[in-house]
Protein backbone atom coordinates (compact mmCIF):
# COMPACT_ATOMS: atom_id res chain seq x y z
CA UNK A 1 0.00 0.00 0.00
CA UNK A 2 2.83 2.34 0.83
CA UNK A 3 4.44 1.63 -2.57
CA UNK A 4 1.14 2.40 -4.29
CA UNK A 5 0.87 5.77 -2.55
CA UNK A 6 4.48 6.54 -3.42
CA UNK A 7 3.87 5.73 -7.09
CA UNK A 8 0.77 7.95 -7.16
CA UNK A 9 2.66 10.86 -5.61
CA UNK A 10 5.67 10.35 -7.90
CA UNK A 11 3.49 10.13 -11.00
CA UNK A 12 1.68 13.34 -10.16
CA UNK A 13 4.94 15.12 -9.44
CA UNK A 14 5.82 14.45 -13.05
CA UNK A 15 8.73 12.03 -12.62
CA UNK A 16 7.18 9.12 -14.52
CA UNK A 17 6.75 11.14 -17.70
CA UNK A 18 9.15 13.57 -19.26
CA UNK A 19 8.31 17.24 -19.49
CA UNK A 20 7.75 19.03 -22.77
CA UNK A 21 11.08 19.21 -24.57
CA UNK A 22 10.81 22.88 -25.53
CA UNK A 23 8.88 25.88 -24.27
CA UNK A 24 8.34 29.28 -25.91
CA UNK A 25 9.92 31.10 -22.95
CA UNK A 26 13.39 32.22 -22.03
CA UNK A 27 14.89 34.26 -19.23
CA UNK A 28 15.62 37.76 -20.49
CA UNK A 29 17.81 40.29 -18.73
CA UNK A 30 15.75 43.23 -17.49
CA UNK A 31 17.68 46.19 -16.04
CA UNK A 32 14.88 47.42 -13.80
CA UNK A 33 14.76 51.12 -13.06
CA UNK A 34 13.98 51.74 -9.41
CA UNK A 35 13.67 55.18 -7.80
CA UNK A 36 16.40 56.15 -5.37
CA UNK A 37 14.36 56.25 -2.18
CA UNK A 38 15.78 57.12 1.22
CA UNK A 39 17.40 54.04 2.77
CA UNK A 40 16.03 54.74 6.24
CA UNK A 41 12.52 55.05 4.84
CA UNK A 42 12.93 51.79 2.94
CA UNK A 43 14.33 50.03 6.00
CA UNK A 44 11.43 51.23 8.15
CA UNK A 45 8.79 50.29 5.58
CA UNK A 46 10.18 46.81 4.92
CA UNK A 47 9.95 45.95 8.62
CA UNK A 48 7.51 43.07 9.13
CA UNK A 49 5.17 42.79 12.06
CA UNK A 50 3.51 39.69 13.49
CA UNK A 51 0.92 41.91 15.17
CA UNK A 52 -0.06 43.66 11.93
CA UNK A 53 -0.05 40.35 10.10
CA UNK A 54 -2.33 38.77 12.70
CA UNK A 55 -4.66 41.76 12.68
CA UNK A 56 -5.04 41.59 8.93
CA UNK A 57 -5.30 37.81 8.62
CA UNK A 58 -7.71 37.32 11.51
CA UNK A 59 -9.63 40.43 10.45
CA UNK A 60 -10.29 39.07 6.96
CA UNK A 61 -11.27 35.67 8.38
CA UNK A 62 -13.62 37.40 10.85
CA UNK A 63 -15.30 39.39 8.07
CA UNK A 64 -15.86 36.25 5.99
CA UNK A 65 -17.14 34.37 9.05
CA UNK A 66 -19.48 37.25 9.95
CA UNK A 67 -20.97 37.45 6.46
CA UNK A 68 -21.43 33.68 6.53
CA UNK A 69 -23.09 33.77 9.96
CA UNK A 70 -25.48 36.56 8.90
CA UNK A 71 -26.41 34.65 5.76
CA UNK A 72 -27.01 31.46 7.75
CA UNK A 73 -29.18 33.39 10.21
CA UNK A 74 -31.44 34.62 7.41
CA UNK A 75 -31.58 31.10 5.98
CA UNK A 76 -32.46 29.47 9.31
CA UNK A 77 -35.19 32.04 10.03
CA UNK A 78 -36.71 31.80 6.55
CA UNK A 79 -36.01 35.41 5.54
CA UNK A 80 -35.39 34.51 1.91
CA UNK A 81 -35.06 38.00 0.47
CA UNK A 82 -32.48 39.02 3.03
CA UNK A 83 -30.76 35.65 2.60
CA UNK A 84 -30.40 36.24 -1.15
CA UNK A 85 -28.91 39.68 -0.54
CA UNK A 86 -26.57 38.31 2.12
CA UNK A 87 -25.43 35.53 -0.24
CA UNK A 88 -24.69 38.18 -2.88
CA UNK A 89 -22.51 40.12 -0.44
CA UNK A 90 -20.90 36.96 0.98
CA UNK A 91 -19.84 35.77 -2.47
CA UNK A 92 -18.57 39.24 -3.32
CA UNK A 93 -16.37 39.25 -0.22
CA UNK A 94 -15.03 35.78 -0.99
CA UNK A 95 -14.00 37.00 -4.45
CA UNK A 96 -11.27 39.05 -2.76
CA UNK A 97 -8.51 36.54 -2.19
CA UNK A 98 -5.12 38.22 -2.64
CA UNK A 99 -4.00 36.65 0.65
CA UNK A 100 -2.66 33.73 -1.40
CA UNK A 101 -0.54 36.28 -3.24
CA UNK A 102 0.58 38.10 -0.11
CA UNK A 103 1.44 35.00 1.89
CA UNK A 104 3.37 33.52 -1.04
CA UNK A 105 5.70 36.54 -0.78
CA UNK A 106 6.46 35.63 2.87
CA UNK A 107 6.27 39.30 3.90
CA UNK A 108 3.09 39.36 5.99
CA UNK A 109 4.66 38.03 9.21
CA UNK A 110 8.05 38.48 10.80
CA UNK A 111 7.84 34.92 12.15
CA UNK A 112 8.02 32.57 9.16
CA UNK A 113 5.97 29.74 10.63
CA UNK A 114 3.04 32.14 11.08
CA UNK A 115 3.26 32.96 7.39
CA UNK A 116 3.21 29.26 6.49
CA UNK A 117 0.39 28.57 8.94
CA UNK A 118 -1.93 31.24 7.57
CA UNK A 119 -1.06 30.26 4.01
CA UNK A 120 -2.48 26.82 4.90
CA UNK A 121 -5.50 28.33 6.63
CA UNK A 122 -6.43 30.55 3.70
CA UNK A 123 -5.77 27.62 1.38
CA UNK A 124 -8.65 25.85 3.11
CA UNK A 125 -10.85 28.94 2.84
CA UNK A 126 -10.12 29.40 -0.88
CA UNK A 127 -9.50 25.78 -1.78
CA UNK A 128 -8.87 26.32 -5.51
CA UNK A 129 -5.97 28.68 -4.71
CA UNK A 130 -2.79 26.68 -4.24
CA UNK A 131 -0.16 29.01 -2.77
CA UNK A 132 2.69 26.62 -3.55
CA UNK A 133 1.77 26.29 -7.21
CA UNK A 134 0.91 29.99 -7.42
CA UNK A 135 4.42 31.01 -6.38
CA UNK A 136 5.93 28.87 -9.15
CA UNK A 137 4.45 31.33 -11.62
CA UNK A 138 4.31 34.53 -9.61
CA UNK A 139 8.04 34.78 -8.97
CA UNK A 140 8.53 35.08 -12.75
CA UNK A 141 5.78 37.69 -12.93
CA UNK A 142 7.80 39.86 -10.55
CA UNK A 143 11.14 39.10 -12.14
CA UNK A 144 9.98 39.75 -15.72
CA UNK A 145 6.79 41.79 -15.36
CA UNK A 146 4.92 41.95 -18.70
CA UNK A 147 7.91 40.67 -20.70
CA UNK A 148 6.08 38.00 -22.68
CA UNK A 149 9.21 36.04 -23.56
CA UNK A 150 9.75 35.29 -19.88
CA UNK A 151 6.37 35.38 -18.11
CA UNK A 152 2.79 34.59 -19.07
CA UNK A 153 0.97 35.19 -15.80
CA UNK A 154 -0.02 38.58 -17.22
CA UNK A 155 0.24 38.98 -21.00
CA UNK A 156 -0.21 42.44 -22.52
CA UNK A 157 -1.24 44.23 -24.59
CA UNK A 158 -4.79 42.91 -24.47
CA UNK A 159 -8.13 44.50 -25.13
CA UNK A 160 -10.44 44.53 -22.14
CA UNK A 161 -13.56 46.63 -22.05
CA UNK A 162 -15.85 47.39 -19.13
CA UNK A 163 -18.17 44.65 -20.39
CA UNK A 164 -16.16 42.11 -18.39
CA UNK A 165 -17.36 43.83 -15.19
CA UNK A 166 -20.94 44.02 -16.45
CA UNK A 167 -20.94 40.32 -17.33
CA UNK A 168 -19.76 39.49 -13.82
CA UNK A 169 -22.57 41.64 -12.42
CA UNK A 170 -25.18 39.81 -14.51
CA UNK A 171 -23.64 36.36 -14.08
CA UNK A 172 -24.49 35.99 -10.38
CA UNK A 173 -24.17 32.18 -10.22
CA UNK A 174 -21.27 30.57 -12.09
CA UNK A 175 -22.28 26.91 -12.33
CA UNK A 176 -19.93 26.30 -15.26
CA UNK A 177 -17.03 27.72 -13.27
CA UNK A 178 -17.75 25.40 -10.35
CA UNK A 179 -18.08 22.28 -12.51
CA UNK A 180 -14.86 23.17 -14.32
CA UNK A 181 -13.02 23.72 -11.02
CA UNK A 182 -14.32 20.42 -9.65
CA UNK A 183 -13.28 18.54 -12.79
CA UNK A 184 -9.82 20.12 -12.68
CA UNK A 185 -9.45 19.33 -8.98
CA UNK A 186 -10.16 15.65 -9.56
CA UNK A 187 -7.90 15.58 -12.62
CA UNK A 188 -5.00 17.11 -10.68
CA UNK A 189 -5.12 14.22 -8.21
CA UNK A 190 -4.72 11.49 -10.81
CA UNK A 191 -3.17 12.98 -13.97
CA UNK A 192 0.53 13.99 -14.04
CA UNK A 193 0.68 17.77 -14.14
CA UNK A 194 2.87 18.07 -17.22
CA UNK A 195 0.63 15.67 -19.16
CA UNK A 196 -2.54 17.40 -18.02
CA UNK A 197 -4.10 18.97 -21.12
CA UNK A 198 -6.12 21.30 -18.88
CA UNK A 199 -2.93 23.09 -17.84
CA UNK A 200 -1.56 25.87 -20.03
CA UNK A 201 1.90 25.76 -21.58
CA UNK A 202 2.96 28.44 -19.11
CA UNK A 203 1.74 26.46 -16.11
CA UNK A 204 3.61 23.38 -17.31
CA UNK A 205 6.72 25.43 -17.96
CA UNK A 206 6.92 26.90 -14.45
CA UNK A 207 6.09 23.48 -12.99
CA UNK A 208 8.98 22.02 -14.97
CA UNK A 209 11.32 24.73 -13.64
CA UNK A 210 10.32 24.04 -10.02
CA UNK A 211 12.28 21.80 -7.68
CA UNK A 212 11.04 18.38 -6.59
CA UNK A 213 10.33 19.82 -3.15
CA UNK A 214 8.20 22.63 -4.62
CA UNK A 215 6.25 20.18 -6.79
CA UNK A 216 5.66 17.88 -3.83
CA UNK A 217 4.43 20.80 -1.73
CA UNK A 218 2.06 21.91 -4.50
CA UNK A 219 0.63 18.41 -4.94
CA UNK A 220 0.18 17.73 -1.23
CA UNK A 221 -1.35 21.19 -0.77
CA UNK A 222 -3.91 20.37 -3.44
CA UNK A 223 -4.67 17.01 -1.81
CA UNK A 224 -5.33 18.40 1.65
CA UNK A 225 -7.32 21.43 0.43
CA UNK A 226 -9.51 19.42 -1.91
CA UNK A 227 -9.77 16.52 0.52
CA UNK A 228 -10.83 18.82 3.35
CA UNK A 229 -13.76 20.20 1.36
CA UNK A 230 -14.84 16.77 0.16
CA UNK A 231 -14.91 15.62 3.79
CA UNK A 232 -16.59 18.83 4.93
CA UNK A 233 -19.33 18.48 2.32
CA UNK A 234 -19.98 14.84 3.23
CA UNK A 235 -20.28 15.60 6.96
CA UNK A 236 -22.41 18.73 6.41
CA UNK A 237 -24.87 16.95 4.12
CA UNK A 238 -24.99 13.82 6.30
CA UNK A 239 -25.88 15.92 9.37
CA UNK A 240 -28.52 17.95 7.55
CA UNK A 241 -26.41 21.12 7.37
CA UNK A 242 -26.09 21.24 3.59
CA UNK A 243 -26.36 25.04 3.53
CA UNK A 244 -22.92 25.22 5.13
CA UNK A 245 -21.53 23.77 1.89
CA UNK A 246 -23.04 26.73 0.04
CA UNK A 247 -21.47 29.19 2.49
CA UNK A 248 -18.03 27.59 2.77
CA UNK A 249 -17.21 25.38 -0.22
CA UNK A 250 -19.21 27.01 -3.01
CA UNK A 251 -18.81 30.69 -2.10
CA UNK A 252 -16.34 31.35 -4.93
CA UNK A 253 -18.98 30.83 -7.61
CA UNK A 254 -21.78 33.22 -6.77
CA UNK A 255 -22.48 36.74 -5.56
CA UNK A 256 -21.21 40.21 -6.32
CA UNK A 257 -17.88 39.15 -7.80
CA UNK A 258 -17.97 42.05 -10.26
CA UNK A 259 -16.54 44.46 -7.70
CA UNK A 260 -13.38 42.41 -7.29
CA UNK A 261 -12.97 42.46 -11.07
CA UNK A 262 -13.47 46.23 -11.08
CA UNK A 263 -10.60 46.65 -8.62
CA UNK A 264 -8.30 43.76 -9.52
CA UNK A 265 -8.09 44.29 -13.28
CA UNK A 266 -6.61 47.77 -12.88
CA UNK A 267 -3.19 46.41 -11.91
CA UNK A 268 -1.66 46.06 -15.38
CA UNK A 269 -4.27 46.24 -18.16
CA UNK A 270 -3.76 49.29 -20.34
CA UNK A 271 -0.20 49.81 -19.14
CA UNK A 272 3.04 49.43 -21.08
CA UNK A 273 4.43 45.92 -21.68
CA UNK A 274 8.13 45.17 -22.25
CA UNK A 275 9.11 48.15 -20.10
CA UNK A 276 12.04 48.25 -17.68
CA UNK A 277 10.17 50.66 -15.37
CA UNK A 278 7.41 49.34 -13.09
CA UNK A 279 5.86 52.81 -13.10
CA UNK A 280 4.99 52.23 -16.75
CA UNK A 281 3.90 48.59 -16.54
CA UNK A 282 1.88 48.81 -13.30
CA UNK A 283 -0.88 51.05 -11.99
CA UNK A 284 -1.79 52.19 -8.47
CA UNK A 285 -5.34 53.26 -7.65
CA UNK A 286 -7.19 54.77 -4.71
CA UNK A 287 -9.99 52.81 -3.08
CA UNK A 288 -11.92 53.11 0.17
CA UNK A 289 -10.40 51.71 3.42
CA UNK A 290 -12.63 48.60 3.54
CA UNK A 291 -11.87 47.62 -0.05
CA UNK A 292 -8.18 48.24 0.62
CA UNK A 293 -8.31 45.94 3.64
CA UNK A 294 -10.05 43.12 1.78
CA UNK A 295 -7.67 43.59 -1.16
CA UNK A 296 -4.67 43.43 1.19
CA UNK A 297 -3.64 46.91 0.01
CA UNK A 298 -2.63 45.64 -3.44
CA UNK A 299 -4.12 48.78 -4.99
CA UNK A 300 -0.63 50.21 -4.36
CA UNK A 301 0.54 47.90 -7.10
CA UNK A 302 3.32 49.97 -8.63
CA UNK A 303 4.98 50.35 -5.24
CA UNK A 304 4.53 46.64 -4.55
CA UNK A 305 6.27 45.60 -7.77
CA UNK A 306 9.08 48.11 -7.43
CA UNK A 307 9.86 47.20 -3.81
CA UNK A 308 8.30 43.77 -3.25
CA UNK A 309 9.87 43.42 0.21
CA UNK A 310 7.52 46.09 1.62
CA UNK A 311 4.69 44.29 3.50
CA UNK A 312 1.22 45.04 2.19
CA UNK A 313 0.17 46.90 5.36
CA UNK A 314 3.08 49.35 4.92
CA UNK A 315 2.48 50.20 1.26
CA UNK A 316 0.27 53.23 1.85
CA UNK A 317 2.77 54.73 4.29
CA UNK A 318 5.63 53.91 1.91
CA UNK A 319 3.86 55.72 -0.91
CA UNK A 320 3.21 58.76 1.29
CA UNK A 321 6.87 58.98 2.35
CA UNK A 322 8.19 58.60 -1.21
CA UNK A 323 5.37 60.21 -3.19
CA UNK A 324 7.75 62.30 -5.31
CA UNK A 325 8.82 59.11 -7.10
CA UNK A 326 5.36 57.93 -8.17
CA UNK A 327 2.49 58.94 -10.39
CA UNK A 328 -0.58 60.18 -8.57
CA UNK A 329 -2.77 57.11 -7.91
CA UNK A 330 -5.79 57.01 -10.19
CA UNK A 331 -9.40 56.62 -9.20
CA UNK A 332 -11.14 53.48 -10.45
CA UNK A 333 -12.96 55.64 -13.00
CA UNK A 334 -9.69 57.09 -14.30
CA UNK A 335 -8.09 53.64 -14.43
CA UNK A 336 -10.93 52.11 -16.43
CA UNK A 337 -11.02 55.11 -18.75
CA UNK A 338 -7.34 54.48 -19.50
CA UNK A 339 -8.04 50.76 -19.95
CA UNK A 340 -10.92 51.53 -22.33
CA UNK A 341 -8.81 53.94 -24.38
CA UNK A 342 -6.03 51.36 -24.74
CA UNK A 343 -8.50 48.56 -25.53
CA UNK A 344 -10.31 50.51 -28.24
CA UNK A 345 -6.99 51.37 -29.88
CA UNK A 346 -6.04 47.68 -29.91
CA UNK A 347 -9.44 46.67 -31.29
CA UNK A 348 -9.17 49.33 -34.00
CA UNK A 349 -5.75 48.00 -35.02
CA UNK A 350 -7.04 44.42 -35.05
CA UNK A 351 -10.01 45.32 -37.27
CA UNK A 352 -8.00 47.38 -39.76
Amino acid sequence: MRDGKTQLLTRNLGHTYGAMSTYPYRNVEVAWIRPDVDREVLRACTRRSDLKGLFHSIGVLAILAASGWITYHFYSTGQWGWMALALYVHGGLFAFRPQVHELSHNTVFRTRWLNRFFARVFGLVHWTSNHARYWMSHKYHHRYTLHKESEAERVLPRAQTFSVVLLRAIHVVDLTGFLTALYDAVLLVFVPFRRNSRRSVWERYVYDQATDSERRDAYLTHLYQFGFHIGFAIVAIATGNWFLVVLVTLSQWYGGRWYHTLVHDTMHVGREPESDDFRKSCRSVRVDPFTSFMYWHMEWHTEHHTFAAVPCYNLRRFHALTREHWEEPQTLFQAWREIARSSYELLAIASS
